[in-house]
């Protein structure tokens, strides 16, 4: 495989200057269109701001700059008024006794980046334990976020409420009136039941950390727990298909890794089946920044990573885009059947999808609600 010079620029504007790249570069002057594009795809505008080395002259680099540069500024202020949101409504859920915390875009921002504004997000996110999520509703409702009609039907129906919740993940509520946030999140699991990367809020919970945004205190879930979380979204969920995604999780490894538990990491890899995915990822972050993650994680381990298509494959992603999909089910199924353990998880994982199909109540009513809509809008 060649790089472009484009994202060879990407990479270094997003990984540090100082990365390796593990393919050769195509030799040719950069198409400042396709960096535009690329940028936007892989979401990491305001670090190739940041990061920009001097560009010629043209006229076409001169659009792209001053495009990355408003970009860039509305991001920085976006992510400050999300930030205050998202410390007041921790506030007021912690307050009223319901178990929450802050994850993803808002807390790794500030956690993880030289300045909160170099990360780009445009939702709030937080894990939410399950028994607690109508509590939580009802304090997203009172600042103006409410699930749209779907899942409140969902959710109200006597039969399918339980069962929602039981075999989904994540619920996105958004505003009731205008508002500059249009999505704000709500989990009470790390993705799909069926796909096995299960954890409850107890585990996740357990010796949970004090981090400080904009001067306001937040729990949130010890640096293995946010590691795992991490891997999880990003490469189980995601499948490394954004440069942010490795953004992310090349500055956790710089910060933490040589103070992790590493123990306890690979063991809870290795129980919930995904050991293998993240020792591919641990490969790809050492081939770009030279570090020893794998045998930080596993210091026994005899296989050697990354595979030289696990890393091809996330590269190609990040080079030529990937086709939106309607749903991304098949897609993240089949790559856990390719990377996940061994036999028996996923057999286990395809058994779990199998066993989806019994949940007969929440499935008929997902359809009459669909053919309902239908119907209403052939009127």
């Amino acid at each position: 495989m060649i790089l472009t010079p484009e994202m060879s620029l990407l990479i270094k504007a997003s990984l540090g200057d100082a990365c390796t790249l593990p393919f050769p570069v195509e030799q040719r002057e950069i198409d400042w269109v396709k960096l535009q594009r690329q940028a936007r795809w892989n979401q990491v505008r305001p670090l190739l701001f940041e990061n920009l080395p001097e560009p010629a002259a043209g006229d076409r680099a001169d659009r792209v700059v001053a495009y990355l540069k408003d970009f860039s500024v509305g991001q920085a202020v976006t992510n400050m008024a999300f930030s205050g949101i998202s410390v007041d409504l921790y506030q007021q859920l912690t307050d009223r006794g319901i178990s929450a915390f802050l994850m993803k875009g808002a807390l790794w921002a500030w956690m993880l980046y030289e300045k909160p504004g170099l990360r780009e997000f445009g939702d709030i996110d937080f894990f939410v334990a399950k028994h607690d999520i109508k509590n939580s509703l009802a304090v997203f409702s009172k600042n103006g976020f409410e699930p749209d009609s779907y899942r409140q039907y969902l959710l109200n129906e006597k039969d399918t409420s339980e069962e929602y919740l039981n075999t989904d993940y994540q619920l996105p509520l958004t505003p009731i009136e205008e508002n500059t946030l249009q999505s704000l999140e709500i989990q009470w699991n790390c993705s799909y039941p069926r796909y096995l990367f299960n954890f409850s809020w107890e585990e996740l919970s357990q010796d949970m950390m004090e981090f400080t945004i904009m001067g306001k205190a937040v729990k949130i879930p010890r640096i293995e727990n946010q590691f795992l979380m991490m891997l999880v979204h990003h490469a189980g969920v995601e499948q490394w298909d954004k440069l942010k995604y490795m953004a992310d999780f090349v500055r956790l490894l710089q910060r933490f890794a040589h103070s992790m538990d590493w123990q306890y990491v690979t063991e809870v890899a290795r129980r919930k089946g995904f050991y293998n995915l993240m020792m591919e990822s641990l490969g790809v972050a050492a081939a770009f920044t030279g570090g020893n993650y794998t045998k930080l994680a596993d210091a026994a381990h005899m296989k050697s990573y990354p595979s030289k298509a696990f890393l091809t494959e996330i590269l190609q992603h990040w080079e030529d885009e990937r086709v939106s999909v309607k749903t991304k089910s098949l897609r993240i199924l089949s790559y856990n059947m390719r990377y996940r353990d061994d036999l028996e998880t996923k057999s286990a994982i395809l058994a779990a999808h199998v066993g989806y199909a019994t949940h007969w109540r929440l499935i008929w009513n997902k359809w009459v609600w669909y053919n309902r809509q239908t119907s209403q809008a052939s009127k």
